[in-house]
């Protein structure tokens, strides 16, 4: 009664590959263009740095001379009439906080660029990340409608081979079964794939259709620009941007505690000022000197030069803690690739079994050894060792991507290498 069953399930139990894209897809590099014209973190960024540099500006200002100039008209009730005018130059001659102001908007306007720096790094990791778990759902939305159109071949032909006698009626329950199970995958993964896009719709404010995905045969494991674990370290000491900002800043809060001990120093002002009016029979021309020597008796001065000192020692803390945190995720990152992509490879072995495994049930059950229920399992086990392929797969780019993200290093040029890994 069970010979002849193992040719249509033969057929029927073919290996699944993914379902060809369509022809356009949005690639990597179009979503990162993107991001970087749409993301508001990064456009915020951007006017910061605009915001610090025109606070250098002003500070500079302050050190320039001024000049004004007043002009006065009076009336009076007996019909009386009188107008002046006057001129005033004015320069700072010595002002330390003047000085340790432009020190320190400069020292914070720098800050301000390598926060941009940190943010295009930052946003590039978003952006891939995003990029990459879309084309994981998309494909396992692939996988899972390749799945549910087996189960329901397997399904037609339990029945038509039920109504025909060959075999009972339990055997049709457990593949109806199996192609309702397929059924949910398949509403899973699309659930998961609209989640997915809004994810990457949220840095682009764009809605794509499809997405490049990373091809899953011809695995070759691709090569990292250093092998040695400390030279990443040392690259993220360097390179980090994060830290790079971390430590601008305490540059910044140093300058910010000499602008509090200029409250302690005198201030030296000239003024040059012409004058004329009506009532005046020659011009008035004076100049003078002003010297302010200030006294901390409320102790102000001395509040605010321990409150800068403060920052000071809060900023060095920020920087330990970038310190410790980029060396443990640098160390964490490289080795774990190399567990990642030797997944993969378990992962590569255990699909080729499975079809060792499925192709023996198949010749089983022909001999009437099995039963439909063995094939089947043999069957979903083969459509899960290829999304745990995929899974690993992905989760080996995203862990290479955080590496360089962790040492300053995803640009436009990593972009563009990336998506050579990537087909439509």
């Amino acid at each position: 009664m069970r010979n002849g069953k193992g040719c249509w399930l033969s057929v029927a139990l073919i290996a699944v590959g993914v379902n060809a894209q369509p022809t356009y897809a949005m690639t990597i590099e179009q979503a990162w263009q993107a991001a970087k014209k749409f993301d508001p973190s990064y456009q915020k960024s951007q006017l910061d740095e605009q915001i610090s540099e025109t606070t250098v500006l002003s500070a500079k200002g302050e050190l320039f001379p001024s000049l004004s100039t007043g002009a006065n008209a009076t009336w009076s009730e007996h019909g009386k009439y009188s107008n002046s005018y006057d001129v005033t130059f004015e320069q700072t001659l010595w002002d330390s906080s003047k000085w340790a102001n432009l020190d320190q908007s400069q020292a914070t306007y720098l800050a301000a660029q390598l926060s941009v720096a940190q943010a295009y790094n930052v946003l590039a990791e978003k952006v891939i990340t995003a990029y990459l778990e879309l084309a994981q759902a998309q494909s396992n939305l692939d996988l899972a409608k390749q799945k549910r159109l087996e189960s329901k071949k397997i399904y037609d032909i339990t029945q038509k081979n039920y109504q025909a006698g060959k075999i009972r009626l339990s055997e049709v329950e457990e593949t109806k079964a199996n192609y309702i199970d397929a059924q949910s995958i398949v509403l899973a993964s699309q659930s998961e794939l609209q989640q997915k896009k809004s994810g990457l719709m949220l840095l682009t404010n764009e809605s794509p259709t499809v997405v490049d995905e990373i091809a899953a045969d011809g695995l070759v494991k691709p090569e990292l620009a250093m092998n040695d674990q400390q030279r990443w370290v040392e690259l993220a000491k360097n390179s980090s941007p994060e830290l790079l900002v971390a430590k601008q800043k305490v540059t910044a809060a140093e300058f910010g505690r000499e602008k509090a001990q200029a409250g302690y120093y005198p201030t030296l002002s000239g003024k040059l000022t012409y004058s004329d009016g009506s009532e005046r029979r020659n011009d008035n021309l004076s100049a003078g000197l002003n010297v302010r020597l200030p006294l901390d008796l409320n102790g102000s001065t001395r509040a605010q030069v321990d409150k800068a000192s403060l920052e000071i020692l809060s900023a060095k803390q920020d920087v330990i803690q970038v310190e410790v945190r980029l060396k443990t995720q640098v160390e964490q990152d490289f080795q774990q690739l190399n567990l990642d992509w030797q997944r993969v490879e378990i992962a590569q072995q255990q699909i080729l079994t499975q079809q060792t495994v499925l192709k023996a049930k198949e010749l089983e059950f022909s001999a009437g050894l099995s039963q439909a229920s063995d094939v089947i399992r043999a069957h979903n086990l083969l459509f899960d060792k290829k999304n745990k392929l995929r899974s690993q797969l992905y989760q080996y780019w995203k862990r290479r991507v955080s590496l360089l993200k962790t040492v300053g290093q995803l640009d436009d040029t990593v972009i563009k290498q990336l998506s050579m890994a990537l087909h439509s």
